[in-house]
């Protein structure tokens, strides 16, 4: 993926703002400018091989990867963050702005609690639960031609009782990248 200069900037400061907002509030654990910089290629590197999308939610948004890095490079593409705790949606809503992504609302909820109106044919996930518990709670918000994004650790064919065909591995990441089965 190619990466302009505005993308830099916007990964820059949100970089920046991350490790001064990480300081007090411990966002995402032990970060530090090279940590957070391959998170962010982390989060974008799907983008890749995953079809082009509309609308797109983010579960257990935390401090903002992968949605924040999707959101700054595919500005077209509309984003719903869920994020429960106070001091991480705080963040996240601060970076809306400080970053002028118009195309992302965050909410503070948890998926359960979530308006089962919002429909998005993407769903992402970094680290948040098991695959299949995280798609029985999701697959509501899905639309029947939607895609499954989670960002997961090597324990992913241990969560997966069916045949994983649909991931990509890159260094210690799994990608998981399914369409939703209707």
């Amino acid at each position: 993926m190619n990466i302009s200069l505005e993308m830099k900037k916007k990964f820059d400061i949100y970089t920046e703002f991350l490790l001064f907002w990480n300081k007090t509030h411990n966002l995402g654990g032990n970060l530090d400018y090279q940590i957070i910089q391959t998170y962010l290629l982390d989060s974008i590197f799907p983008l890749e091989f995953i079809k082009p999308f509309k609308k797109c939610m983010d579960i257990g948004s935390g401090a903002g990867l992968p949605a924040i890095a999707l959101a700054i490079c595919r500005e077209e593409s509309q984003f719903f963050l869920v994020e429960p705790r106070q001091k991480r949606y705080a963040f996240l809503q601060y970076m809306c702005m400080e970053l002028g992504l118009v195309n992302v609302k965050v909410y503070k909820k948890r998926i359960e609690e979530m308006d089962k109106c919002i429909v998005v044919d993407l769903i992402t996930s970094r680290a948040l639960m098991a695959t299949q518990k995280l798609i029985a709670l999701s697959q509501n918000f899905l639309s029947d031609e939607g895609y499954y994004l989670f960002y997961k650790g090597e324990n992913l064919h241990q969560e997966i009782v069916d045949d994983v065909s649909k991931y990509i591995q890159k260094d210690q990441r799994i990608y998981f990248y399914e369409r939703k089965k209707v």
